[in-house]
């Protein structure tokens, strides 16, 4: 048995499943990146920066990683936003930092490091493996600034609950036999994780529900322990439905390393949760502050936002949600904006017509009904609101 195929089969039983392979370097055109190495309190940590933009994309490796299994995620996301990649204490070309490796001290040199290098919040943070935690850890401490959080087949406290007392016991002895003569990082980290395993660990169920702020959850359905999938949903699954925005995938062609497997799934899910949703946006914008701050909200999406992300109904239908509560203003407002960017949109000018008759004023909606005639000359409803309105109006 070749030493890739054992560390897989020992480790499948743990919570986390630490691989010490490297992802090979992207094919892709270069992306010009830059690295420091920066002193985060008495030890230095290796940051690698790509890209420009916000929010940033931050990634945390799992249990026996540094920076190098996003080597081929890294440029893809920084051809649209500034992203990060960085070896944790005691990894590749970080320092060894101190004990114990808490998820909290990990989550607290991440944050020392990006002030550090002048890499400003908002932050998407995502988590592969163990690095999991560690963004739980952040997102608990600093949730003000993070923006996103993408879990990439997470640990799971779930996971070593599930399994049977032989399971952990094997577990356990098989890990520590692997970690004996790791990295610094590697054991610290391990000596930490398998002391909190043993006490149920408590640090990471302290950390309770993350903010809700758009989320990701990816889970790997290849070669994983039978309680695996199982035990992430039900952990995670959960913070996903009552999220806001969340997204769930569980994938059956992908093993642990879902970003080697199938790389391009793992960019479009981050990606998403960069550019979550228009609609949400807007609409919590209009409640929490009016339509004002709303259209320059949705302005600014729409000039950094891909366009596909943008259709026509968005406003149509927060408009018409303005319209039935009775503020056809704000409705007008909305419409007028929908009009302004989808000018060839008969349906545009049909609902902005609708508004302005609602508020009574008959030029503008037989103005704006004449237009989406022009645009349709088959939309039924604007020929016979135009007959009423045509009607109606003083002679």
């Amino acid at each position: 048995m070749n030493r890739l195929t054992r560390q897989t089969t020992l480790l499948s039983l743990l919570i986390f499943g630490a691989h010490l392979a490297v992802a090979q370097p992207s094919k892709s055109d270069p992306v010009a990146t830059h690295e420091e190495h920066i002193d985060v309190g008495g030890h230095g940590l290796r940051l690698q920066v790509a890209g420009s933009g916000t929010p940033t994309v931050v990634f945390d490796s799992g249990l026996g990683d540094g920076l190098a299994p996003w080597r081929e995620i890294l440029p893809a996301i920084a051809r649209f936003t500034r992203a990060v990649a960085y070896d944790r204490a005691g990894y590749g070309q970080s320092d060894p930092g101190p004990d114990p490796r808490s998820y909290v001290r990990v989550a607290t040199e991440l944050h020392t490091l990006l002030n550090r290098a002048n890499v400003k919040p908002p932050y998407v943070l995502v988590g592969h493996s163990l690095g999991g935690a560690h963004i739980r850890a952040f997102a608990h401490l600093f949730k003000d600034e993070v923006a996103g959080l993408v879990f990439v087949d997470p640990i799971s406290e779930e996971v070593w609950a599930a399994a049977s007392e032989q399971e952990k016991e094997k577990s356990l002895q098989d890990q520590d036999a692997e970690v004996k003569n790791g990295s610094p990082g590697l054991r610290g980290e391990w000596a930490f994780t398998r002391e909190e395993s043993l006490r149920g660990f408590p640090e990471l169920r302290s950390l309770g529900m993350p903010p809700d702020v758009p989320m990701a959850l990816l889970v790997a359905g290849r070669g994983r322990p039978p309680h695996w999938v199982r035990s992430v949903l039900a952990h995670y699954g959960r913070w996903i439905a009552d999220a806001t925005e969340g997204n769930l995938v569980v994938t059956a062609d992908s093993g642990h390393y879902i970003q080697r497997d199938d790389p391009a799934m793992v960019v479009s899910t981050i990606r998403r949760v960069v550019f979550p949703s228009v609609e949400n946006a807007v609409a919590r914008l209009l409640s929490e502050k009016g339509v004002g701050p709303a259209l320059a909200a949705y302005r600014e999406m729409k000039a950094r936002y891909p366009a596909e992300y943008f259709k026509e109904r968005t406003l149509n239908s927060l408009g018409y949600h303005r319209l039935q509560a009775g503020h056809a203003d704000d409705a007008i407002a909305l419409f007028a904006l929908n009009v302004e960017m989808y000018p060839d949109a008969f349906n545009a000018y049909d609902s902005l017509a609708e508004a302005y008759m609602v508020k009574g004023d008959r030029p503008a909606a037989i103005e704006n009904y004449h237009r989406s005639l022009a645009l349709n000359p088959e939309n039924t409803n604007a020929t016979q609101m135009l007959r009423r309105l045509e009607a109606s109006v003083p002679r």
